[in-house]
């Protein structure tokens, strides 16, 4: 959000812009996309396959094709009733250490974007709102789409349960 209020009193407003975020959003998306969707696929890991769905419905949503803009709402509410059915799988596999901080720091990141996007803030001083909210809004979305490329990358080191189970061979 600083980043949108120095591009503003620089007078360097397209570096923040909608068009620039929204230009590099589907590549933002791309790398975790495809980092999740390798480890569900390799490792058949549950937690993967279910942040390669949320990275998808992200990507599908930013691509902006007819019928995301309601299913990107139905689409987070399957990944909720799976989160809720699974729950005690989905947190044992990231435990207590940096991945938990990650997912949880990516999830905020999120709704903070979209409490912009919804105008909240107009309720609570935020300098500029009115004038800024979309470039907020963007700005923040890009840097959650950034938190979800270091998930991708923290949770690449968790070992699948399958993998866990397994000794160690030893040459």
């Amino acid at each position: 959000m600083l980043a949108v209020y120095v591009a503003t009193a620089l007078g360097q407003k397209w570096f923040v812009s909608r068009g620039t975020n929204e230009n590099i959003a589907l590549i933002l998306l791309s790398v975790p996309l495809l980092g999740f969707t390798f480890r569900a696929i390799a490792f058949r890991s549950e937690f993967h396959l279910f942040m390669a769905v949320l990275c998808a419905a992200f990507f599908c949503r930013e691509w902006h094709f007819a019928g995301t803009s309601k299913g990107i709402y139905v689409m987070l509410g399957l990944l909720a009733f799976w989160a809720v059915k699974r729950k005690t799988e989905l947190e044992g596999i990231i435990g207590e250490g940096p991945a938990k901080v990650w997912v949880w720091s990516t999830f905020a990141t999120y709704v903070l974007s979209q409490l912009i996007a919804r105008r909240f803030f107009r309720y609570v001083y935020l300098p500029q709102e009115t004038e800024l909210h979309i470039l907020l809004e963007e700005s923040v979305e890009t840097m959650a789409h950034l938190a979800m490329i270091v998930t991708c990358l923290v949770t690449w080191k968790i070992k699948p349960a399958a993998a866990k189970e397994q000794p160690e061979k030893k040459p």
